[in-house]
């Protein structure tokens, strides 16, 4: 998270004035994640709760109205990373589930070395059939729900 509000920072964005506005929600995977799992899987009625209350907390920080609030993920690949591979495709699953009645723009982003053999790797397969659009292959590659 560190290094995003660094980038977001040198484009311009005002990230504290950003926050106290309520047009950006950081959230930290790792403590996210503990709210969310049971048994190293993602439970269901716990996303629909927290990521409700998330995206609902986000939609009053919209003022335009033809603003959108935008997602941008780390949870699963967060559990990818940790060999979890299981537990990534349902939490996309589930989030694409919650989500989808917001209305909300997501960017997933995973690094290539995460699926070397992405042609052929059914991961990598499973993941991608859970988002409406995948792009780029050079040093990592985001997908879209």
């Amino acid at each position: 998270m560190g290094s995003l509000l660094l980038k977001l920072e040198a484009d311009g964005l005002d990230v504290l004035a950003a926050v106290e506005q309520g047009r950006f929600i950081p959230l930290d995977a790792a403590d996210t994640l503990s709210k969310l799992m049971v048994d190293d899987m993602p439970d269901p009625a716990r996303c629909t709760k927290v990521f409700g209350a998330v995206i609902e907390q986000a939609t009053k920080g919209v003022k335009d109205a033809n603003a959108r609030v935008k997602a941008c993920g780390e949870m699963a690949p967060t559990l990818l990373s940790k060999g979890n591979a299981e537990a990534a495709i349902k939490l996309e699953h589930l989030w694409d589930e919650i989500t989808r009645g917001y209305g909300v723009h997501t960017l997933c982003g995973y690094l290539s070395s995460a699926f070397p053999q992405y042609a052929t790797d059914p991961a990598f397969q499973r993941i991608c059939a859970e988002h409406s659009a995948v792009h780029g292959w050079g040093a990592g590659w985001a997908s879209g729900t």
